[in-house]
């Protein structure tokens, strides 16, 4: 899927591990496909890509990707102990 990935993820100064890390994938490897169109991710992959970012799913695939509605939950890990 055409994207902006690497645009969008180079201007908001994170490195390809770092975006990685932080959508909770293990491998930077996934990022870099998804940069080259050598993949294409999964609606919460997207979205998780997106929120780290602070940018709209459609900012990055313009093209390909088309909104109708969307809900964002946000969930909060506490540990206890």
């Amino acid at each position: 899927m055409k994207n902006n990935l690497k645009t969008i993820r180079e201007n908001a100064g994170f490195t390809l591990q770092e975006l990685a890390l932080m959508c909770g994938k293990n491998s930077r490897t996934y990022i870099h496909y998804l940069e080259h169109e050598s993949a294409n991710p999964t609606l919460n992959t997207a979205y998780a890509i997106s929120a780290v970012l602070g940018v709209e799913v459609t900012d990055i695939w313009p093209n390909d990707v088309e909104v109708v509605s969307e809900e964002k939950i946000v969930r909060r890990v506490v540990k206890r102990g």
